[in-house]
């Protein structure tokens, strides 16, 4: 069973970071300048929870949820969206914003 649980992890692993990925859809990274002009940016918007550690924080998609809601209330219902520690919770959160919000802004 383990081995079946590895196979399995392995080929979710594939799908989601193929090896193979185009270099013209990874973005160049950021400089320390721009990281902070995002912080800042990010900092001028009313979130529902302090940021610590950005990577963690906007990992279950809320906070991104929420930013777009700020931008264009209209668009997104924040009902829709809870704070996730589990990863389908999470998994759930990004398929809705992708499936419900960005597909109606062209992304």
């Amino acid at each position: 069973k383990i081995l079946n649980k590895k196979k399995n992890f392995n080929n979710l692993q594939r799908t989601f970071f193929p090896k193979n990925r185009s270099k013209k859809m990874q973005a160049p990274p950021l400089t320390e300048d721009e990281l902070n002009e995002i912080y800042n940016w990010v900092d001028e918007i009313p979130l529902s929870r302090p940021k610590k550690n950005i990577n963690r924080d906007f990992a279950d998609g809320v906070l991104v949820a929420e930013i777009v809601h700020h931008y264009f209330p209209r668009l997104i219902e924040l009902h829709n969206y809870s704070s996730a520690h589990s990863t389908s919770a999470k998994i759930y959160n990004w398929n809705t914003l992708n499936a419900k919000v960005f597909k109606k802004m062209g992304f």
